[in-house]
């Protein structure tokens, strides 16, 4: 006795506004039960992604302008492309060194003995990380504190006052990337930065049209496809909307593990967002479907020498896997493919 068996030949699969779509031919053709054994494959239990690819770039984070308050000529200005930390020279006004020190408040006074308040436990606690002693970070600026600010002091080179003058540091957070100088040496500074700071931590940004914002909620997954083919997990970290009607947005993408990114700014890389999810489905290749008559789909199921028709209900179709459903089917069972 002989059957009928009608595969389904995927050509394609696009994917669009959510919904994967299939074309296939269906081909009919007798066929008598083979002596060799039959090509099967694994009913799995899994997660099913279908996602929407967005082409970005690599390039370095933003960090906090570097707001100075000393005015003169500049005399100093660090190397484009250098990485400052803290305890490092920002630049020099007047041949006086600014540096920068550890703190996410921005220096608003000058800092004496006497006065107290959380701008002066700031730079107790920066004093610290700087390896200095003998004072507690208590936010009072006392002898103590002022004698580690002379030994501080001693080391830069300048006047040994126990005081820190305004302007004469900068607060932030990490280490700082020096980027396109404003300024030249020789030019006056004011309250603007002397040049373009970043972070040291490399991102991946991409335009995305507003319509397609669904896809990448602040905190969402996103998942970084270098030019080489690794991929990297992350998470979406910033959209910055259009500045006008018509323009696509900017979305961040920074890496769960920032140094997986070590590819140079500039890069091209890929951003894979999430449009569905199924979660603990059972799905086969796609390959697996029989078209059956009126639009409905089986799996044949193989258990030994016995072969078993199901129909089944279809779901996600992705990445060459497409979600099944019918009473009795479980993970682990084995059904019928092509032979390759």
């Amino acid at each position: 006795m002989s059957r009928t068996r009608r595969w389904i030949l995927v050509t394609g699969i696009l994917v669009g506004a959510g919904t994967g779509v299939v074309r296939y031919v269906r081909t009919t053709q007798p066929r008598e039960t083979p002596a060799a054994p039959r090509a099967t494959t694994e009913v799995r239990l899994t997660t099913l992604v279908e996602g929407q690819t967005f082409k970005g770039r690599i390039r370095y984070a933003e960090a906090p302008p570097l707001l100075g308050r000393l005015t003169g000529t500049v005399t100093s200005l660090p190397k484009v492309g250098a990485v400052l930390k803290a305890g490092d020279e920002a630049y020099r006004v007047d041949d006086v060194p600014v540096i920068l020190l550890a703190g996410d408040t921005p220096a608003f006074r000058a800092m004496v003995p006497g006065i107290s308040g959380p701008d002066v436990r700031q730079l107790e606690r920066a004093l610290t990380g700087l390896g200095y002693t003998g004072f507690t970070a208590d936010g009072v600026y006392r002898y103590s504190t002022a004698e580690a600010v002379r030994s501080w002091q001693k080391r830069l080179g300048v006047a040994q006052t126990g005081t820190v003058p305004l302007g004469h540091v900068i607060f932030t957070t990490g280490e700082v990337r020096v980027g396109e100088h404003r300024v030249r040496v020789g030019e006056q500074a004011g309250p603007a930065p002397l040049y373009e700071a970043t972070s040291t931590e490399r991102r991946v940004t991409f335009p995305m049209d507003p319509k397609h914002q669904r896809l990448a909620p602040v905190g969402g997954p996103a998942t970084v496809v270098l030019a080489d083919g690794r991929e990297i997990a992350g998470t979406v970290a910033a959209v910055e909307k259009p500045a006008e009607a018509g323009k696509d947005a900017t979305v961040t993408v920074k890496a769960t593990d920032p140094k997986a990114l070590d590819t140079p700014e500039g890069d091209p890389a890929d951003v894979r967002l999430v449009v569905q999810e199924r979660r603990d489905v059972l799905a086969v290749p796609v390959v697996a479907l029989l078209a059956l008559d009126g639009d409905r789909y089986g799996v044949e199921v193989v258990d030994g020498d016995t072969v078993t028709l199901v129909p089944v209900e279809v779901g996600l179709f992705t990445d060459g896997k497409v979600e099944i459903r019918a009473a009795g089917l479980a993970a682990g069972m084995r059904v019928s493919v092509p032979a390759s």
